[in-house]
Parts: structure tokens; C-alpha cells; sequence
């Protein structure tokens, strides 16, 4: 069976690792805090997770998953995954406070379309027995789940010790594609106004093979395991939309030179995470007899030193001289790189202060 799997408040980066890339360059690969995709008001601090996806008829609801293939119990399921995903996502984020409410309200399960808005007065008496500034609600949920197979040819061993092989025989391979339609909505109890809505549609494929479609079968994934696993990635989805959330990236740095023993010396330092000698290496280097490029890539290492230190400023400064001055090509791109960086963060530190820091 294959199948993809999912994956102190800081704007810095995080040193993780460095992984050898090749001869030459080396990656270090760093975590950021990425600003949310949309402003959330700063009065929201603490903010009430809702599950709105219980069916106004507990009968109709069991005929419709009958002839929908959507067995009630199952998209529960789904649903519980899908909500303690978003709670476990925010708790991840410094953005807000996060609270579970106890009741499920009414809403839209099996919909394609959201129910009517929550009025005001629930919403404040939400907030109110809470203790939470906004309310977010799954107002939607809907999921299927197709098969689909096709004949092939796999491989088989047969024989023991020395007379083992492998031979081509039939076989079958069986796909399995979960897709879960979600609805989500933010409520602000201070104005009544919905302050977000999205859908959101998220799948999956999954496959398995053997010599018969039943053998098959039984190596894939269940449906009630599949389509809680998208849900889990629709939730995941969406928490990045209202909520800064950290994530993992890569830099690459120059470790080898002909020319320059200061490069070299400085990459060792920072494979040790000891950016600082690292950076006084290369800034060494630029004193002593080389060519332009070499040059360059001492620069563009001083810029990435500079950005896992913090200093974004001084990195821009150092990307771009490696290409105005030396005309390394890869300094311009990192200068334009560092550039959007400083943006976002000045973005993530509008969505992160407080009532009390304006």
C-alpha cells in the first residue's frame, strides 16, 4: 500500500540541520514563522473551536449516507479528526488561545452549501461561556471515496535459496481517491459579521497490488481511515489561512573552493552551527587573493550567516554585493528573496501584536 503523509514565539529562523548536497554546497534547512494568509483582527486572542456539522434529522441523515455512501458514524469520524487537527494546528501557532466547545450545533453535514449564519446573540453567548473573543465553526463536511482498477503485471518471487527468483505475473492494482469538501466560518461577536468563510476541497490516492482484486483490496486503506485523513489535511489547510504557522525551508551555502581556503573553513563552522566564526571566515577571505566568483560566493555565505543570525538588513546588503559587485547571479536572487522575507515579517508582526502593543 502507498500514501502520502501529511506533515516561544519567534520570526527568527531555527537552525535544524545541514545535509550534504553535493561536492561544492551544502543545505542547511531552518524553520520560519510564516505570517496567515488573511488579517484576523488583533481583539481576537482567544478563539472558540465549533463543530456545526450535526444533521437536523438523525433518520434523513442515515437514508442520505446510505445513498450517498456516507455512513454517519464514519464522517463523525472524519469530523472529529478534522477539528482536533484545527485545535492541535492553532495550538501550534502563537496567534491565539485555544478552546474546545462540548456541544455540536446544527449545521451542514453531506452539504454542498453552508447553512445559515450563526446570529449574533449565539455568537456572544458562545463567547460568553467560553471566555473567547471570535468563534470558528466547520459548518460543512462532505466526503467520498472512488475505486477504480486496472490489470498489470507484478513482480512475484518464487523458489527458495539458491533456486529463488522473480517472475512477471497478472496482477491488479487497485486505486482509492478520498475527497473531503469542507465549510468553514469565523464569527466576531463584537460586530456580528462573519469575518471569514471558505470551502475548501482536499484529496488523496492511495494504491495497492497483488494478483487478485480481493488480495488488493485488502492491502488498501480503509474508507473511514482515508477520509479522516483528508479531512485532518483540510484542517490543516485552513489553519494556515487565519494563523502564522512555522515552516521548514532550505538555504544553500558554498562549502568548496580551489581558491579560497576561508570559504572552506567558514562552511565547517557553520556545519557546527557556529555561524558566527562562520561569517568572520568568509569576511576574511574577501581580503585575500581569488577570483570574482569565489568572491560572490563569500558574500552570498556572509548573507545566509547573517539570516540564520537574524539580521535580515545586513543579509539583503551582503546578497546583493555579491551580485552588484562581483556579478554572482545567485546574490540577486537571494537579495529579492531576503526582500519578500522582510515584508512578510513586517506583516507577521502586525498579525501577532495585541491590543496592548497598538
Amino acid at each position: 500500500m502507498k500514501f502520502l503523509n501529511l506533515k516561544s514565539h519567534n520570526t527568527l529562523y531555527i537552525f535544524i540541520a545541514l545535509l550534504v548536497l553535493g561536492s561544492c554546497t551544502k543545505n542547511v534547512s531552518l524553520t520560519r514563522l510564516m505570517p496567515a494568509e488573511i488579517n484576523v483582527p488583533n481583539h481576537i486572542q482567544r478563539l472558540l473551536i465549533v463543530d456545526r456539522t450535526k444533521p437536523e434529522s438523525q433518520g434523513v441523515a442515515i437514508i442520505e449516507g446510505i445513498l450517498t455512501g456516507e455512513l454517519p458514524f464514519e464522517v463523525k469520524n472524519a469530523i472529529d479528526g478534522t477539528l482536533a487537527t484545527v485545535q492541535q494546528e492553532l495550538s501550534t501557532s502563537p496567534r491565539y488561545k485555544i478552546v474546545r466547545a462540548n456541544e455540536r450545533l446544527t449545521g451542514g453535514l453531506f452539504s454542498q452549501t453552508f447553512p445559515n449564519p450563526l446570529n449574533r446573540e449565539m455568537v456572544r453567548a458562545l463567547c460568553k461561556r467560553y471566555q473567547t473573543d471570535a468563534v470558528l465553526t466547520l459548518e460543512k463536511f462532505s466526503s467520498d471515496f472512488v475505486l477504480e482498477d486496472k490489470k498489470i503485471k507484478i513482480k512475484k518471487k518464487i523458489g527458495k535459496g539458491e533456486d529463488a527468483r522473480t517472475i512477471e505475473v497478472p496482477g491488479v492494482l487497485v486505486e482509492g481517491v478520498a475527497t473531503v469538501r469542507v465549510g468553514f466560518r469565523l464569527y466576531d461577536p463584537e460586530s456580528g459579521s462573519i469575518l471569514d468563510q471558505d470551502d475548501l476541497v482536499k484529496n488523496n490516492l492511495w494504491s495497492a497490488e497483488a494478483e487478485t482484486k480481493t488480495q488488493a483490496m485488502a492491502l488498501l486503506i480503509e474508507k473511514a481511515q482515508a477520509t479522516r485523513y483528508v479531512g485532518q489535511m483540510a484542517g490543516a489547510a485552513y489553519v494556515r489561512r487565519i494563523a502564522p504557522m512555522y515552516l521548514d525551508i532550505n538555504r544553500t551555502f558554498y562549502a568548496k573552493s580551489k581558491k579560497s581556503t576561508s570559504l572552506e573553513k567558514g562552511a565547517r563552522y557553520a556545519e557546527v552551527d557556529k555561524w558566527g566564526n562562520a561569517i568572520q571566515s568568509w569576511e576574511e577571505g574577501l581580503s585575500l587573493p581569488a577570483d570574482e566568483k569565489t568572491y560572490g560566493k563569500l558574500c552570498y555565505n556572509i548573507a545566509l550567516g547573517q539570516e540564520v543570525l537574524g539580521d535580515l538588513f545586513l543579509a539583503k546588503e551582503w546578497a546583493a554585493k555579491a551580485y552588484t559587485q562581483y556579478g554572482f547571479k545567485p546574490g540577486r536572487t537571494y537579495a529579492e528573496e531576503i526582500e519578500r522575507r522582510m515584508m512578510e515579517d513586517e506583516l507577521l508582526h502586525q498579525q501577532l501584536s495585541t491590543p496592548q502593543d497598538q
